[in-house]
């Protein structure tokens, strides 16, 4: 009898400090939009920008490394297979330097 209340004691109060975090964090967000000159001058909106835009050259950094693994890859398979699959082996080489050209062009246009 005493764990079911204290267990319905635990959801309310988790409850209300729920409650309180996400009202503390609107204050917060209106507090910063009312003071600033426009919306896309707020601390948030700023932070996300730059949060993005750190993720974009992360994921950048990552594609070419892997997209260069498996050009170096398929050029190594190349010269050790025979001649079916150097023709599939080519096909991967040329998808594989386009996905580089791709992606070396979408962080450019960003």
């Amino acid at each position: 009898m005493s764990l079911k209340i204290n267990k319905e004691k635990m959801r309310k109060v988790i409850k209300v400090t729920a409650k309180i975090i996400i009202v503390i964090i609107l204050v917060l967000t209106i507090n910063q939009v009312v003071n600033a000159s426009s919306f896309e001058s707020t601390k948030l909106v700023t932070g996300t920008k730059k949060l993005v835009e750190a993720i974009i050259s992360w994921l950048t950094g990552i594609g070419l490394t892997i997209c260069g693994g498996y050009f170096i890859y398929y050029v190594y398979c190349l010269k050790t297979n025979d001649e079916g699959e150097r023709r599939r082996n080519i096909q991967n080489i040329k998808t594989t330097l386009i996905s580089m050209v791709l992606i070396t062009c979408r962080t450019s246009t960003y």
